[in-house]
């Protein structure tokens, strides 16, 4: 099984193989380096160079005091990926004018195929983020600017067209479980039996008799109609006594981890309801509309490609995007919803608190982890780039006149896709309402854009392929198995088959050999032709032949529920378009857990 290093000289290999650039020294460079620095270069150091590389992009030539840790040639071309740069920039480190699209494509790969890889970050760096995540708290400020006065205004007329005006909210809400971890470590069929309830949620309308036990629908249960079941009502928690939530920092790149939110279940449970309905009401109103998306990443994706090749739109990226949206900018964004602010304030939680312990109040409406993070924030911005157009142009704000600047505005939470000629004022407004841009991965000059996991360069695709787990122990390590099969079929599609070879022998070490399987098979396998010919049976049941495989499942743990939570959980399912466990209320899935079993598979492209 290779190192992280041989595989990335496999990747250097494919990448100079398809582009016809030399890699020699490269592969020579890379191993020095590694050798010297660890795998921190791979992780770190490349994904550094490759973001001076995109900079350099935008600029049409190589930007000053980039490459700052890399050997260069007296052009200022690094001597680092030079076979490749070569036919990206002359010999001045101008941008050609037809620059190759293989050796863009490439120096991205193998810059950025480490760079996501799921390891935990040194604890040096942990602390960095704790004292980043406090000191963001901190920088959290509402100035009364003229920015501020026209996204109120543009915020009313959005709230109004949106329908989040609307009266007798509560009775239209249905609130959920949802999936992730909660405050008080609890999981499964087990968060239907609230141990608490804030007295803010029952105060603010969303009442546990009327939510959590009714879920707003059918039978709502009381203590005359079941006096036997007086423990089966929780504690109502007052505000000075509420938890906070639990701060946690999650693998997300070496160089910095994800900061999470983790809500108590009562909170959560609410926050759920009050994100489904605000999430429909975006994606149902001719002004959001196809604007302000929550599933459909394809909008952004394919507004990316089109706009590299003409430069008409920017593509931005927000920074620390939750921990910038303030609790003050939010309350004047829904001054015109009264109810809808209500319950999203009394399910918002106010304190924090840290890994090292300490307990702050917060000054931003929700961290990453609150289920109405992703929507408000996406709203917030929505709003914000309509009033700061609105704001340049020299106008005030109308009914039509938002419709009309909306028109040119693409907001996927953080991902924002703006007209060009605008994005640096626009920028410069975001940030003074306290929000704050990052400018490195944001793009109006050139024709590099990206957005929502697309990249593109002059209206090709540029997007490169992560490594997202390392090799597994043993084969219990599910989860980087099927990590890895994903990766080496990505890999085998962009035309990088020595590097998708090393992964597949790696792999078929702990499996044995895999055989052909289509995209969308359950079973493990390759997309490409394989010799491995698997056990075949017919199934009478279904007139079908299965073949036997290896299958990612979701182990099931016991989890029984009953009395007035299963009843609650029951209500809840109704209309429920997903497929419904039969057992679901004895059972539940593990959390985090992945197994490989062998199964029999429907799988028409095998025998």
């Amino acid at each position: 099984m290779k190192s992280l290093v041989d595989l990335f000289a496999d990747l250097l290999q494919d990448c100079g193989g398809r582009s016809g650039a030399p890699v020699h020294r490269d592969v020579c460079t890379l191993r020095e380096r590694v050798a010297h620095e660890g795998d921190s270069f791979l992780t770190i150091t490349l994904p550094v160079f490759c973001k001076d590389f995109e900079r350099s992009l935008a600029e049409g030539r190589v930007a000053p005091g980039s490459f700052l840790s890399f050997k260069k040639e007296a052009s200022g071309i690094p001597s680092f990926l030079k076979g490749f740069l070569c036919r990206v920039f002359d010999d001045g480190a101008v941008l050609r004018q037809s620059p190759s699209i293989d050796c863009i494509r490439s120096v991205r790969q193998i810059c950025l195929f480490g760079k996501k890889v799921l390891r935990p970050c040194l604890p040096k760096r942990v602390e960095a983020a704790i004292a980043g995540y406090y000191r963001c708290e901190n920088e959290i400020s509402s100035s009364e600017s003229q920015m501020h006065r026209y996204f109120k205004h543009v915020a009313a007329m959005v709230i109004v067209a949106t329908g989040l005006d609307e009266k007798c909210l509560r009775a239209r809400l249905t609130p959920s479980h949802g999936p992730g971890a909660t405050q008080e470590h609890i999981s499964g069929n087990q968060k239907w039996r609230f141990l608490t309830w804030n007295a803010r949620l029952q105060h603010a309308g969303f009442t546990y008799v009327r939510f959590g036990r009714g879920t707003a629908t059918g039978f709502l249960p009381c203590r005359h109609h079941f006096p036997d079941l007086s423990e089966a009502w929780p504690d109502l928690v007052e505000p000075e006594d509420e938890e906070p939530v639990r701060v946690v920092f999650v693998p997300k790149t070496l160089k910095t981890p994800r900061v999470i939110a983790v809500e108590p279940v009562c909170m959560q449970f609410a926050q759920q309801a009050l994100k489904r309905w605000l999430v429909d009401r975006l994606q149902s109103r001719s002004l959001t509309t196809g604007h302000v998306n929550f599933t459909d990443q394809t909008v952004n994706q394919a507004l990316a490609i089109s706009v590299s090749k003409t430069g008409h739109m920017a593509t931005l990226d927000m920074a620390e995007a939750s921990d910038r949206v303030s609790l003050a900018l939010v309350e004047d964004m829904f001054a015109a919803a009264p109810d809808f602010r209500s319950i999203a304030l009394a399910c918002r939680s106010t304190r924090a608190e840290l890994p090292n312990g300490e307990v702050i109040r917060l000054k931003k409406f929700a961290s990453m982890g609150s289920a109405l993070c992703f929507p408000v924030e996406a709203l917030v911005f929505f709003t914000s780039i309509i009033a700061s157009r609105i704001l340049r142009a020299g106008r005030f704000p109308t009914a039509r006149l938002v419709s009309e600047m909306a028109q040119d505005v693409y907001v996927y939470g953080d991902d924002l896709i703006v007209p060009a000629d605008e994005a640096p004022a626009i920028c410069t407004d975001l940030e003074t309402i306290g929000l704050k841009v990052n400018r490195d991965k944001s793009f109006w000059t050139g024709q590099f854009r990206e957005s929502c996991g697309v990249d593109a360069y002059d209206g090709e695709v540029v997007s490169p392929i992560y490594l997202r787990r390392d090799w597994p122990a043993d084969r219990t390590g599910a989860s980087e198995i099927c990590s890895l099969v994903a990766t080496a079929n990505q890999l085998e599609k962009a035309g990088y088959p020595r590097s998708a070879a090393s992964i597949r022998h790696g792999v078929e070490k702990f499996l044995g050999e895999l055989p052909e399987t289509p995209v969308n098979s359950p079973a493990l396998g390759w997309h490409r032709k394989s010799k491995t010919a698997p056990s075949r049976r017919w199934n009478r049941a279904y007139q079908r032949f299965e073949y036997l495989c290896w299958v990612p499942i979701s182990p099931m743990v016991p989890d029984d529920l009953d009395g007035l939570p299963a009843m609650a959980k029951c209500w809840g399912l109704i209309g429920s378009s997903d497929p419904i466990d039969p057992r679901h209320l004895t059972r539940s899935v593990r959390p985090y857990g992945l197994a490989l079993k062998r199964r029999w598979v429907p799988n028409p492209s095998l025998g």
